[in-house]
């Protein structure tokens, strides 16, 4: 609504304004929207779905070739935690703890499946 009643004003930084907004705003809608996950590990196997682009990915277990976790100090009590997944074609996926509901569960899934493919924290 208030883009359009930007573009109506007619004034020239109008326009510059809606040519700064709308880039940040699909950016930020691709980040957000589209590229939500739905990850699920089991059956010797981690499945990924995107539910907006209708795409659904399987990877067996066999095929990752690494996975670490990282622990990241933000702050005198506070710590990020993320988990890099890197797989045989060369596609890496990360999973960060305050994103994801399950993370702890699928840490121990990969520890206990995969200890010899975890790689130290950098």
């Amino acid at each position: 609504m208030n883009i359009v009643s930007i573009s109506r004003a007619g004034a020239w930084y109008n326009y510059l304004i809606l040519a700064l907004l709308i880039p940040i705003g699909a950016f930020v809608a691709y980040k957000i929207f589209i590229r939500y996950k739905v990850i699920r590990a089991g059956n010797n196997e981690i499945e990924i779905v995107y539910p907006v682009l209708k795409r659904k990915e399987s990877h067996p277990l066999r095929t990752i070739l690494a996975w670490r976790e990282n622990a990241i100090k933000t702050g005198k009590n506070s710590t990020y935690k993320e988990l890099e997944i890197l797989f045989e074609n060369k596609q890496r996926m990360s999973i960060g703890q305050k994103e994801h509901t399950e993370y702890t569960r699928l840490v121990q899934y990969f520890q206990h499946k995969l200890p010899k493919k975890k790689t130290p924290s950098a």
